[in-house]
């Protein structure tokens, strides 16, 4: 008798470690559950993971967030950015291809940089981006209103998507309605709803605040998104966004040709060592399969 209770305890010290091991698991998972709903899921969704900005301005105005349409507009743009994972890796990944050369012009002009940002907004800086409108390029020009600003757009050449000469084009217009409305807030919505309508619905209302003018659904929340646009890709590792230098799109070294007129752009292409699909992507503006009489600055690789 006295040899079986000793065999017992002896089992039970030996288990001892073991229920000890088990505690510990089992309390490790209890504070990992406790901790995941509030941290880890939030993180991953960036919905409320940092603190939101208490304040904030676009080309030096400022929003007033104090007032409750201009916060709930406001809120419900960021919000929806904010899910838009894809789209926003897409921005920056996009970004360094182009806004090198924005930011240069826009500071050679004296102009506000956070207008870099309207082109995210219009194109999701898509050379090739078209809507259903008709509105092309990066900057999302019309036919009629690229042509007023100097851009050929025809069946075989569509500057709109030349990106340099788009972006010349797009500051001046900016600069234009600029002068017109004396406010940045109301020179975007220009941009979105048209300098006419814009300065009709100004007089109607006798209003001259972007935020108290009363539009339509679009042009009501042209610039929230813009803003918040500016918000996550100026603050990208504030909400979750750490991409590495080879993450970025880049592409391949090129040089620039001058050329007349070329009747057949594929022929062309082989004789300067390239194709035509490297060609298209590299100069997305040749929408046809030749090119009128003109002199025309071509990118094209000297080697596949």
């Amino acid at each position: 008798m006295f040899q079986t209770n000793r065999h017992s305890n002896l089992r039970f010290l030996q288990k001892i470690p073991r229920l000890y091991l088990a505690g510990l698991i089992i309390f490790i998972i209890w504070i990992i559950f406790s901790w995941l709903p509030k941290q880890i899921l939030i993180n991953e969704t960036r919905l409320l993971a940092v603190p939101w900005p208490s304040s904030l301005a676009f080309a030096g105005e400022a929003l007033p967030l104090d007032n409750f349409y201009v916060r709930e507009a406001w809120e419900v743009d960021f919000l929806i950015a904010l899910s838009q994972d894809y789209q926003n890796i897409l921005y920056l990944k996009r970004a360094p291809k182009f806004f090198p050369f924005i930011e240069k012009e826009l500071k050679k002009r004296g102009l506000p940089d956070d207008l870099k940002f309207l082109a995210v907004a219009e194109s999701g800086l898509i050379e090739t981006s078209t809507s259903s409108a008709g509105a092309s390029g990066i900057w999302q020009f019309m036919p009629a209103t690229a042509r007023q600003y100097g851009l050929q757009v025809g069946t075989e050449v569509d500057e709109r998507r030349n990106f340099e000469k788009a972006t010349l084009a797009a500051l001046d217009y900016l600069e234009f309605l600029h002068n017109k409305f004396d406010n940045w807030t109301l020179a975007l919505a220009a941009y979105n709803a048209g300098e006419n309508r814009i300065e009709q619905k100004t007089i109607e209302q006798d209003v001259g605040n972007y935020y108290d003018l009363y539009l339509n659904k679009e042009t009501s929340r042209y610039l929230f998104r813009i803003i918040a646009i500016k918000e996550i890709m100026k603050n990208a590792e504030k909400y979750g966004y750490k991409l590495k230098k080879r993450d970025y799109f880049s592409q391949p070294d090129f040089e620039v040709k001058i050329a007349g007129e070329i009747k057949d752009l594929a022929i062309w292409a082989q004789q300067n060592k390239t194709n035509l699909r490297i060609l298209k992507a590299l100069n997305p503006w040749l929408i046809g399969n030749s090119l009128p009489e003109g002199e025309w600055e071509i990118r094209a690789v000297n080697k596949l």
